[in-house]
């Protein structure tokens, strides 16, 4: 349920509102397992979301309460980038995530026209889940990229439920199916129920490469063997390597694309 002391919603770009571009990493926090901010596309280019070319494509829901309060309800984040083949959807590339943030980032600094937009998180503070933020929240990023003037929607979904179920594979996961022929997993049940199609797996959609001393202050893990260790929150394991003192994550993602 919507908290009702902030019963109206309006959604913002961060080019209207700069003054809440921290609330992105503030809701980011709460919410992705620590190890994912070691990501080198993060690292590299995240900051960049928020230059005055790509401030347009970054949302947020605010909830007023009709007293001049209003407070950041949930976020939402997407890059236009070029598809040199929109009509192969398996053009996607393999390493998903991020891939097209650095696509699209590097795009955009060379002035390099884009004709599609892929999503890269929506993120909906915890004490209002279950409300319709999340739906909205992917409707507006279609309605922008139509608005745009893109061809084309698509999303490297992290399936939220994977890490409940870290002895199956990513791919068996993916295929199972609730008893009306859903997606199992909530997360792409909700693009699914929203028009998108799965296109296939990015194996290596995210990449978290540190010292296994950090991955012990990541997870609180520690690595007595070399060999695969399931992390809190992770959709596959982490790759410890004792004698090179480095800890290897590759997360897969599923491209989704949404007709537009």
């Amino acid at each position: 349920m919507m908290n009702e002391a902030f019963n109206k919603i309006t959604l913002v770009t961060t080019e209207e509102r700069p003054d809440l571009i921290p609330a992105f990493d503030e809701l980011g926090a709460a919410v992705w397992p620590k190890f994912i901010g070691g990501d080198a596309a993060i690292a590299n280019h995240w900051e960049s979301l928020f230059s005055a070319a790509l401030r347009r494509h970054q949302f947020l829901a605010l909830g007023h309460d009709g007293h001049g309060n209003e407070r950041v309800l949930a976020t939402s984040n997407s890059i236009p980038f070029h598809w040199p083949d929109p009509d192969d959807d398996t053009s996607l590339p393999d390493e998903g995530w991020d891939a097209i943030l650095a696509r699209g980032i590097e795009g955009a600094a060379a002035g390099r026209r884009p004709n599609a937009l892929s999503a890269l998180a929506i993120v909906v503070t915890p004490d209002v889940r279950g409300s319709d933020l999340a739906e909205r929240l992917i409707a507006n990023m279609k309605k922008h990229a139509k608005d745009t003037g893109l061809d084309a929607l698509v999303a490297p979904v992290r399936p939220t439920r994977k890490p409940s179920y870290p002895l199956a594979s990513f791919a068996d996961y993916v295929g199972w199916k609730t008893t009306d022929g859903a997606p199992f997993d909530p997360w792409l049940r909700k693009h699914w129920q929203l028009g998108a199609q799965i296109v296939k797996i990015a194996p290596r959609s995210m990449r978290v490469a540190a010292s296994l001393e950090q991955w012990t202050v990541w997870t609180g893990l520690r690595f007595p063997v070399s060999g695969p260790y399931h992390v809190e929150g992770g959709l596959a394991p982490l790759m410890a390597d004792r004698d090179a003192d480095i800890g290897l994550y590759e997360e897969p993602n599923v491209w989704m694309r949404h007709r537009i």
